[in-house]
């Protein structure tokens, strides 16, 4: 919804951490908290520690490149980078996370080198699963069916899928070329 999104979301998904060690009653209050804010705002709250854990495709290295949205006290709220953005919806990859990253992708202008590059390093992080074979074809069926309409007519589908192969390290099969 910051995005401009007309679609309703019922979860804010995020990732927290502590300036300090914590002490033990931390994660309750910071449980209860949240707890608060879902009664207050009807949108469920799902954290935790660590959001690449979310998935089997590892999400690449995101933190410093983390934008800062807003702050509340001492409380820093920092955005994903649009291009990390749509690779955390290719992860999943419903038809909802689909319009969601196409709005960003064109919203922020995000190239499709950085798109190409990121879903090749997750690929690449990633531990070989049906999961990782599915992510692929999200990856593929991003750039051959939404890819002109993302980033114009002149956008080359074989070029984009090329270089995510060549970052996730795997290189093409003659099974993969159909």
């Amino acid at each position: 919804m910051l995005e401009g999104s007309t679609r309703p979301t019922f979860d804010l998904d995020f990732e927290f951490r502590l300036a300090g060690p914590p002490a033990p009653e931390d994660a309750d209050v910071f449980a209860g908290a949240v707890r608060q804010a879902e009664a207050a705002s009807g949108v469920e709250g799902q954290f935790t520690t660590d959001i690449g854990s979310w998935s089997p495709i590892a999400l690449p290295p995101w933190r410093n490149s983390a934008r800062r949205w807003k702050c509340f006290g001492a409380i820093t709220v920092k955005r994903l980078d649009p291009a990390v953005y749509v690779v955390t919806k290719l992860r999943r990859g419903s038809s909802g996370d689909f319009a969601d990253l196409i709005l960003v992708a064109r919203r922020h202008h995000v190239p499709w080198k950085n798109v190409a590059r990121l879903c090749g390093t997750a690929t690449r992080l990633s531990p070989s699963s049906t999961s990782l074979l599915a992510f692929t074809r999200r990856v593929m069926f991003l750039f051959r069916e939404h890819g002109r309409d993302v980033w114009g007519p002149g956008f080359d589908p074989a070029r984009a899928a090329e270089l995510f192969r060549r970052n996730s390290g795997r290189r093409r099969t003659r099974s993969s070329r159909g």
